[in-house]
Parts: C-alpha cells; sequence; structure tokens
C-alpha cells in the first residue's frame, strides 16, 4: 500500500473529467499511472456522482493497493451516522472495499462538530474501511485540534503563484513541522495564471524553455516541497506536466517566486463558516 513517503509530487485530479469520452479519459487516467502517479482523489459532488461511479472502471484496471485513493465528506454532515454513509457510498460506487484517506471538503459541511465528525472518520479507521485522516479547507486552528487528537495524515488546500493563504495563515509550515504532507489543488489555477502572462513567468519560460505551467509546477514541487493535484487525460498534457520535473531553475529565480504577491487575493475576505460575510475557503481559487 501507498505511503505518503512514497506519493508521486503530480497527483490524478479528477474535477471535471471528460464523461462523454469515457475510453479516451479512462486511457489518460491509465497512462497516468503508467508514467508513476499514484495519488488520485475525487469527491461525490463532481458531476452529480458520476464521476465516482466512473472511477469504478479505473480500479477495475488498477492495481487497487499501488494507488492512493483520497475522497472528501460533502455536504452536509448533520449527525455522526453520515459519515460512515458517504464512505459507504464511495466503496459502492468505485466497487472497492476501503479508501486511503478521508477529510471533510470544508469545516462549514460539518453541522455536527468538527471533532466528532473525525472521531467518527477514527471509527472507520478501527473498522478498515478508512486508512488515515486527513484535512482539507480548515483553518490553522482546527488542523492543530484534529491533528493533536488524531494525527493527521495529509492536508489538501488551495495553493498557487497567486493564492498563497495556506502560507501566509502558518498551515504549510505546520504541515511541514508535523510531518503532514501538504497537497495543493488549482495549482494552475485551470490555466489562468498562464493566461494572465505575468512578466516574471514569461521571462523563466524563455529562460529555461519550458511553459509557464511548467515553472509553477517545478517551482511548487522542488522548491516549495508541495504535492500538486492536476486533471488531465490528454497525454501530451500529461507528458507535459511530467516533464516539468525534470529540470532545474536556478535559486535566484525560484526567490522571485517566493516573493510575487497578488494583491487581489491578499485582500479577500474569507468565510470560514459559511456565514454570508466572505468567500467560502473552496472558492478563494475561483475568484479573479
Amino acid at each position: 500500500m501507498i505511503e505518503k513517503e512514497n506519493f508521486f509530487p503530480i497527483g490524478i485530479g479528477t474535477y471535471k473529467l471528460n464523461l462523454e469520452d469515457k475510453k479516451n479519459t479512462l486511457k489518460g487516467l491509465l497512462y497516468s499511472v503508467e508514467k508513476g502517479q499514484n495519488f488520485i482523489s475525487t469527491a461525490l459532488v463532481y458531476d452529480n456522482e458520476e464521476v465516482v461511479e466512473f472511477l469504478k472502471e479505473f480500479f477495475s484496471a488498477v492495481d487497487r493497493s499501488k494507488i492512493f485513493l483520497m475522497v472528501h465528506l460533502e455536504r452536509y454532515i448533520e449527525k455522526a451516522e453520515d459519515v460512515e454513509k458517504q464512505v459507504n457510498k464511495y466503496l459502492d460506487k468505485m466497487g472497492i472495499d476501503y479508501v486511503d484517506a478521508v477529510q471533510v471538503h470544508a469545516s462549514y459541511v460539518s453541522k455536527i462538530p468538527l471533532d466528532e465528525t473525525y472521531g467518527e472518520i477514527k471509527k472507520l479507521i478501527d473498522k478498515g474501511k478508512v486508512r488515515y485522516i486527513s484535512m482539507s479547507n480548515s483553518n490553522l486552528e482546527e488542523l492543530k485540534q484534529i491533528n493533536e487528537k488524531y494525527g493527521v495524515y495529509s492536508f489538501e488546500g488551495v495553493y498557487n503563484l497567486e493564492c498563497k493563504l495556506n502560507e501566509n495563515l502558518g498551515i504549510i509550515d505546520y504541515c511541514k513541522e508535523n510531518k503532514i504532507k501538504f497537497i495543493c489543488y488549482q495549482a494552475l489555477r485551470r490555466n489562468r495564471i498562464a493566461n494572465a502572462n505575468y512578466s516574471i513567468l514569461l521571462e523563466l519560460a524563455n529562460k529555461y524553455n519550458k511553459t509557464q505551467n511548467q515553472i509553477l509546477l517545478n517551482w511548487l514541487i522542488k522548491e516549495k516541497g508541495i504535492m500538486v493535484l492536476i486533471k488531465s487525460t490528454s497525454i501530451d498534457n500529461i507528458n507535459s506536466n511530467l516533464e516539468a520535473l525534470d529540470f532545474t531553475i536556478a535559486k535566484e529565480d525560484m526567490v522571485k517566486l517566493n516573493s510575487f504577491k497578488h494583491e487581489g487575493f491578499d485582500r479577500i475576505k474569507i468565510d470560514w463558516s459559511e456565514t454570508g460575510n466572505g468567500v467560502l475557503i473552496d472558492q478563494l481559487a475561483n475568484q479573479f
């Protein structure tokens, strides 16, 4: 079974998989696995559970023990038994008997105390349905609380060149200090960062003869020590993403990327509890 020290640094995202061409989508996912990608994250809310249902084909075609699967608990968790019900739905729809890690999509989806929700996940670990506790889109106080009580294996949160909130809040440092794997989603903001044509990215892409996205992935993985989730089923795009690991960016150029700021993201107020006052944390990367 996959442990976090054996994670391939580029994970497989499944949001908005092309289900109109399932044959080629499956071909792309299996190619990713063939190239070494061994981590996949999914959620019931993706295309009204159709993505999870499609992944049954994926898991029937791979060695389950060689894939690390992370799933999300979605809105809403209104009572303790909802946790196991959601996990059972993942198991049934994908035709598997365990998931590697479970995380609450964002803390506000738990209408019972977050501590209680993660206590239910711990019970599922004891039952053998789940291997590890993960967290997602939580603040630092919540992360500390759950880690100290149950132990957190990994944390999934937004992080990219423009949106460095989880670094600013101290979450990334806390994860490193406590050997919690930080996994970022929206690493490329679905090409919006590259499409902005920031001068620093244009400069470095030209200097290293790479694409802007390859510069971004190299920086995240090699400089920041972060694992990234990327949805891609195009063979060419998968290869391009993997090539981001094959070159070295000079330290002085990494410093430029580290110091880049997007003032718009820095000014956003986060609504951690779904009060309607601010931007929900899981919607932060979709701004601008």
